[in-house]
């Protein structure tokens, strides 16, 4: 197929919905440099940034239909490539602590595991919030986005934003504490 436009991100995943590699292309293309940038800003893991990226994109690619198109694809994406960051420093700074504690096995399945839990309980619980709180929740402790970057992005004042995420902290703690 030949697009001769730009489609937008959400035509581009049901593009790739439906196996069209230059969709899946289109969408890589779109979003490397970003998420280069936004490993490089937010985690310190040396020379692995480019594995991460592709890392990122893989659980992407293979989890396409799990993505919510009300939410944009960029957040949805940031959030899997978070999250892809911290198992990796976590699996990271778990294997320099076995080495010097001379362990012979450097992979801690259930750490693996338990983290893995925790993020999923925690996008799970931000997609209960309403919309005026998650967005704001998502691209905050998800993806870890200042609050001014999060509030030129959502083209509101920096105060209101404060104010919706302060909320939004306290609707989640009062539901893990709950749960």
């Amino acid at each position: 197929m030949t697009l001769e436009y730009a489609p937008d991100d959400r035509s581009l995943v049901t593009m790739a919905l439906h196996k069209d590699p230059q969709a899946f292309n289109l969408l890589l293309q779109r979003h490397k440099e970003g998420l280069i940038s936004y490993i490089q800003q937010h985690f310190n893991i040396g020379n692995a940034v480019e594995d991460m990226v592709f890392v990122t994109f893989d659980k992407a690619f293979r989890k396409l239909d799990a993505y919510n198109p009300q939410f944009s694809f960029s957040t949805w994406l940031y959030s899997i490539a978070h999250n892809s960051c911290i198992d990796y420093a976590r699996k990271r700074s778990y294997v320099a602590w076995s080495e010097s504690e001379d362990f012979s096995d450097p992979n801690d399945p259930e750490t693996e595991m338990i983290a893995a839990q925790e993020s999923a309980r925690l996008i799970g619980l931000i997609n209960k919030l309403k919309p005026i709180y998650r967005e704001p929740a998502c691209l905050r402790f998800l993806c870890d986005y200042a609050y001014e970057d999060i509030a030129r992005a959502l083209n509101i004042p920096l105060n209101t934003l404060k104010i919706r995420i302060h909320r939004a902290k306290a609707i989640l703690s009062q539901w893990i504490i709950a749960s």
